[in-house]
């Protein structure tokens, strides 16, 4: 026997059910026994369709539920990732805070143990080329920042002072092409002048060719251009190469990253504590 299509199922079904509702009228307007009895037999014909209508309001109820909960499900996700940004936000800047922290306990037993005479400051932006090594620091002219002082890191020196406004300075680098400083090796004392070269070591002119230098050796700031306390670091010799003239060929170092610093000290005065001093090779401070 061939199968009935869902399509003809569905109108024959609904062909019985109208004929069972007329059925129905006809037995209420006769009343009695009939009338009960057509209402049963429609009642058992129709319960198929109520049950097939039940089962699909079912299904719809529970596909709503299914992305109701699929939908909570990723608010809730969306929920924990902002919490967890802002959760790595907070650990971020409690470790830059920590970090800052550290910075300037350091720069200040800097300065209450070498820079007695200075103040604090902070790096607000650099230039460093080839043709130009130079940064702006937070002082000026307000904060008592003159023209030609030094300034010092934690490490060593820094630059000096180039042009001031009331509330920043611009300080040239040591190892600006344009800078220089008196330098003595602090091992052997053999003393000359620290020039800047951009972005390569800088060159210790001017020291005798027979001087005692080797790579390693570390100089210091002697203190005769009236900038920088007799101590300072200024950098470690590198190359120690063939004589041109009667002076070595030296380069230097410098013992500060440029690229990473944050925090500096403006020397009011160009004067140390005592325990910068080096001792010469005769034990004389």
């Amino acid at each position: 026997m061939a199968a009935v299509s869902p399509a003809r199922a569905n109108a024959l079904l609904m062909g019985v059910m109208v004929f069972a509702e007329l059925l129905l009228m006809a037995a209420s307007v006769r009343g009695g026994i009939a009338s009960s009895a057509v209402a049963g037999a429609a009642a058992t014909v129709s319960r198929p369709a109520a049950r097939a209508e039940h089962s699909v309001a079912d299904v719809v109820q529970g596909v709503a539920h299914f992305f109701r909960d699929i939908n909570a499900d990723e608010a809730e996700a969306r929920g924990l990732r902002l919490e967890n940004t802002r959760l790595l936000g907070e650990v971020a800047r409690s470790r830059e805070l920590k970090q800052e922290n550290e910075r300037l306990r350091r720069l200040l037993g800097m300065r209450e143990d070498l820079a007695p005479k200075s103040i604090g400051g902070s790096v607000v932006t650099s230039r460093l080329t080839d043709q130009s090594q130079t940064i702006v620091v937070d002082r000026g002219s307000d904060d008592g920042v003159r023209p030609d002082m030094g300034v010092v890191a934690w490490g060593g020196a820094v630059g000096r002072v180039v042009s001031v406004e009331r509330d920043f300075a611009r300080v040239r680098l040591l190892s600006d092409p344009n800078s220089g400083a008196a330098g003595v090796v602090a091992r052997s004392r053999a003393e000359g002048i620290l020039v800047g070269r951009g972005s390569e070591p800088m060159e210790m002119r001017y020291v005798p060719k027979y001087a005692d230098v080797v790579v390693g050796d570390r100089v210091v700031a002697s203190g005769q251009d009236g900038v920088f306390p007799r101590g300072f670091g200024l950098g470690r010799v590198t190359v120690v190469g063939d004589p041109i003239g009667a002076s070595k060929s030296i380069r230097v170092e410098p013992e500060i990253e440029y690229r990473s610093l944050e925090d500096v000290l403006v020397l009011l005065e160009p004067r140390g504590a005592s325990l910068l001093a080096p001792e010469d090779a005769e034990g004389r401070p």
